[in-house]
């Protein structure tokens, strides 16, 4: 940044003063403080200080469409006009419900909320009322949003991704309500599930009585339209979904099979509520975003994920990558879990983030986060950016000459 963030140092020198660690989410933290952002569009983000850089975060994930889609916005200002929220049903609920439970054979049903914490809550306080259980089983490395209940160490027990032999060990027991897990891991960095890791999870969750849920907060409609769990063959009996769903707007959806959904009230007696719960604004932002994915090329972002992964694999590092996301971790040894993916120190990802900076270049700011590309991105820009990322990282693990950073 070298002197030029002044207005975001002001900005946060006031914001400690009135929230814990000046910010109001923990990831938006880093030292030794953080830049704000005034605007984006497409695929650049613009800072206080008006510096423009092209943004691999996008806001954690939800904007596969990039920044300020034209469409999304038109559709957000329709319904700001005719009303901001009611208290009651409206007809863009049903539809972007319709089009979440058409394109996912696992979701008969489906409710509505905020957050995809509230989502996985729910999920998991649904698995518990159907199966009588109170205990979860969960993956090391894994996140489900700040839930309490798989917070708690008394009653969630993990596992590492891509064992099949610890989760069918724990699964035979039968005193798990629920084994909840994302499909491909993205809150340690980027983990794919090996070939047949999916299935052999569902296979003993069955046997076992156990309720299999798929979080898809990050996955859900990233590589392709519908759920990651079912492109991998998998049929979970609940999903949760987050980001891309809600447009870049505060909304996510739990659900699944029909039998377990029916106890959610008013139909049967499962305690769930909101007020703000399929707000208008968030489901038009949603059900516009949907709408376009609904008849877009995923090969396009496929194919810049390619580019991206490429590049960062020249410098000999570990690169995990899937559509539209990816991850680079500093070590040459294979990164399949999330023990082996906490174990790679973040500090050299930090010193990319800070580098990446001062080429106009915006990542996470942790290891732990994905680089996430949209349709918003260039072929070309990516192939630059990715090949500019690619020689400071080589530099800073001694692998080659690359930027002096």
């Amino acid at each position: 940044m070298k002197g030029r963030a002044g207005t975001s140092r002001r900005l946060y020198r006031r914001a400690e003063k009135i929230f814990p660690g000046g910010v109001n989410s923990p990831v938006r933290y880093y030292a030794p403080y953080p830049l704000y952002m005034s605007g984006g569009t497409g695929s650049s983000i613009r800072d206080a200080d008006g510096r423009v850089y092209t943004d691999y975060l996008l806001a954690y994930g939800p904007l596969i469409l990039g920044h300020s889609h034209p469409r999304v916005v038109r559709a957000v200002s329709r319904v700001m006009e005719e009303g901001i929220m009611f208290g009651a049903p409206a007809a863009g609920e049903v539809e972007l419900g319709e089009i979440i439970s058409g394109s996912c054979r696992s979701v008969e049903q489906l409710r509505l909320v905020p957050s995809g914490s509230e989502a996985t809550m729910h999920a998991l306080r649904l698995a518990m009322l159907h199966t009588g259980r109170r205990k979860i089983l969960k993956l090391r490395g894994g996140y489900h949003g700040t839930n309490s209940l798989a917070l708690d160490p008394a009653a969630a027990r993990e596992v590492e991704f891509n064992s099949v032999a610890q989760a069918e060990r724990e699964l035979k027991k039968g005193e798990y309500a629920a084994f909840i897990l994302e499909p491909a891991m993205g809150n340690c960095g980027l983990v794919l599930p090996e070939d047949g890791y999916l299935q052999a999870v569902r296979d003993a969750t069955e046997k076992s009585g156990t309720v299999m849920i798929a979080d898809e907060v990050i996955t859900g409609f990233r590589t392709g339209f519908g759920a990651y769990s079912e492109a991998m063959g998998v049929m979970p009996d609940l999903l949760t979904f987050g980001k891309i769903v809600g447009g870049g707007l505060p909304l996510a959806a739990f659900g699944g099979r029909r039998d377990m959904m029916k106890h959610v009230r008013p139909a049967g007696s499962f305690q769930q509520a909101g007020t703000y719960a399929a707000h208008p604004v968030s489901v038009a932002a949603g059900l516009e975003t949907l709408r376009i994915l609904s008849s877009s090329d995923y090969t396009r972002l496929e194919e810049c994920s390619r580019i991206a992964a490429l590049e960062l694999a020249k410098t000999g590092l570990t690169v995990n990558s899937s559509t539209g996301m990816l991850s680079i971790f500093f070590t040459g040894d294979p990164v399949r879990n999330g023990g082996s993916a906490m174990a790679v120190g973040g500090e050299p990802f930090f010193r990319l983030f800070k580098a990446m900076l001062e080429e106009g270049i915006y990542l996470p700011p942790s290891q732990q986060e994905l680089i996430f590309i949209s349709f918003a991105h260039r072929k070309a820009d990516v192939r630059r950016h990715f090949r500019t990322m690619a020689e400071a990282a080589a530099s800073m693990a001694g692998r080659g000459r690359g930027l002096k950073v």
